[in-house]
């Protein structure tokens, strides 16, 4: 009770605040006295407002003290969506952080804010608008629009907390489980996985492997040596498509590239097999994967394979001295039966090469000159 008598003084002295020295481009009824006064005032006392109205005799005074407390309430609403906004930013923003380590659908929000027909603006005090208790309606309706308000982004808020904690436990427990697996051993390959050979070169029973996770225990990249050869350690890096699914694997010796397995649709793959199959019968993006060997830094070789382990075919290559791609030939199968291959010729008379394309049958289908680069 004494905190509201003190308040009450305090309210009354702002309303006899006299507005005479005023600038004349200034509100008539605020001045930067009353305004800082007011703005002391904690929320929940300028929502009580109307206990201290009661106190207050002079209907002049009473009307400039609805004035008042409308304005401040008003402002009040306006900063509470700005801190609204700040919070909501922030917890958004570590909620992402989290749906993508946990590769989770991101959360869809929508802003359900109260919206209101009425929108406060100042009315001068007059005889009138004391008579019609104009001033008194419009401190209700900023009162009851800033509850409103207020209400729905304390909800909000506690939603968007949480959610965030139920993410972070999820973290929590997959961390948890994942942290004694962040680097594993395994003596040889299909102890990791089946059906993907290390390399082209290499044997299943290479020496111990290093598996390196991240926390929520997907493979990063393995490390290896072959028995004796502990100086020529390998790598095979894993990259995923955004459903968590393997996208390519691509192993290297000493930094240099010498092997990658491509999983679904690439390039080269889709015209290997649009060449082979009838259309209608292509096989489905991911029901396939394509190994390419490389040979001093070039693409020597295509193996496009089901993943029930049926080799769909081959493409070979072959490069001259000068690293110019001489031969491509196209196999079906685990045979050597060409069924499309690409020459390239240097033709001296021409100043370029000429590139010539055979069918299975070896008949020329295609060929044209290139002209050859200064190299």
């Amino acid at each position: 009770m004494k905190k509201v008598i003190r308040v009450i003084g305090m309210i009354i002295t702002v309303v006899k605040v006299s507005a005479g020295t005023l600038p004349m481009d200034q509100d008539p009824y605020l001045s930067d006295n009353i305004v800082s006064s007011v703005k002391d005032i904690s929320i929940s006392k300028l929502l009580d407002f109307r206990k201290i109205a009661t106190a207050i005799n002079d209907e002049f005074d009473k009307a400039r003290f609805h004035y008042i407390i409308a304005y401040e309430i008003d402002g009040r609403l306006n900063t509470l969506d700005g801190k609204f906004n700040a919070h909501e930013k922030k917890y958004r923003r570590v909620i992402n952080r989290y749906e993508d380590e946990l590769d989770l659908t991101p959360y869809k929000y929508t802003n359900d804010r109260p919206r209101f027909d009425y929108t406060y603006q100042a009315a001068e005090i007059s005889d009138e608008t004391i008579y019609n208790d104009i001033h008194r309606i419009q401190a209700d309706l900023a009162r009851t629009q800033f509850i409103q308000v207020y209400k729905y982004y304390r909800k909000r808020l506690d939603n968007y907390k949480n959610y965030l904690v139920t993410l972070r436990e999820l973290f929590k427990c997959k961390t948890i489980e994942n942290k004694d697996n962040k680097v594993e051993f395994y003596s040889n390959f299909p102890e990791m996985y089946q059906g993907i050979k290390l390399f082209h070169d290499a044997m299943d029973d290479a020496g111990k492997m290093q598996v390196h996770r991240d926390v929520l225990g997907k493979v990063l990249y393995i490390d290896w040596s072959e028995e004796g050869e502990v100086d020529n350690s390998r790598r095979r890096d894993f990259e995923y498509f955004s459903d968590g699914t393997v996208s390519r694997l691509t192993d290297t010796i000493e930094n240099e590239v010498v092997f990658e397995t491509l999983f679904g649709e690439n390039d080269m793959a889709e015209n290997f097999i649009s060449y082979i199959f009838s259309e209608g019968f292509i096989p489905r993006d991911y029901s396939y994967f394509t190994e390419v060997y490389y040979t001093d830094g070039k693409q020597t070789a295509f193996k496009f394979t089901t993943m029930n382990d049926h080799v769909i075919g081959t493409i070979y290559r072959e490069f001259d001295e000068k690293d110019h791609l001489i031969k491509e030939a196209w196999c079906k199968g685990e045979t050597s039966k060409i069924l499309r291959e690409f020459s390239s010729i240097f033709d001296s008379s021409a100043g370029g090469y000429k590139l010539i394309e055979r069918d299975r049958n070896g008949d020329i289908v295609h060929q044209e000159i290139v002209l050859s680069s200064n190299d």
